[in-house]
């Protein structure tokens, strides 16, 4: 039978948190994709809805195959693979920084949230195998 428990001690609880909150989005973009394009400032081009489905396939598909095998694994290196995307996007955002010029409120959010997102699976995971 398939299991998901919630962790017994606080670095593996944030990181399931992490997941968690991860598997959300990913199913609210999946469900309402509109509604997230908005949130995350996206617009389609004209005549096309190929904008809704990049959200459904990449952050909504996506966001949900990574939360819910972190989930249902509760494997340090599913929690790594999470930790080092959301680094990654974290790196993204920085260089947005210097080369879009998108230094405003909402992408600042956006970098403290993937911060902490890839910091407490990783922390996690490096104290799972220190």
């Amino acid at each position: 039978m398939i299991e998901i428990a919630f962790p017994d001690f606080w670095p593996e609880r944030l990181a399931w948190i992490v997941a968690l909150l991860t598997l959300l989005t990913g199913v609210a973009a999946m469900v309402i994709p509109r509604s997230m394009m908005s949130l995350f400032g996206l617009t389609t081009v004209e005549g096309t809805n190929n904008g809704v489905s990049e959200v459904r396939a990449i952050i909504g598909g996506f966001f949900i195959g990574t939360g819910l095998a972190c989930l249902l694994m509760a494997q340090p290196f599913t929690y790594f693979a999470l930790g080092v995307a959301f680094f990654f996007a974290f790196i993204g955002r920085l260089v947005s920084f210097v080369f879009d010029r998108t230094f405003n409120l909402h992408c600042c959010a956006a970098l403290v949230i993937e911060g902490l997102a890839a910091y407490f699976p990783l922390q996690f995971v490096f104290m799972a195998f220190s």
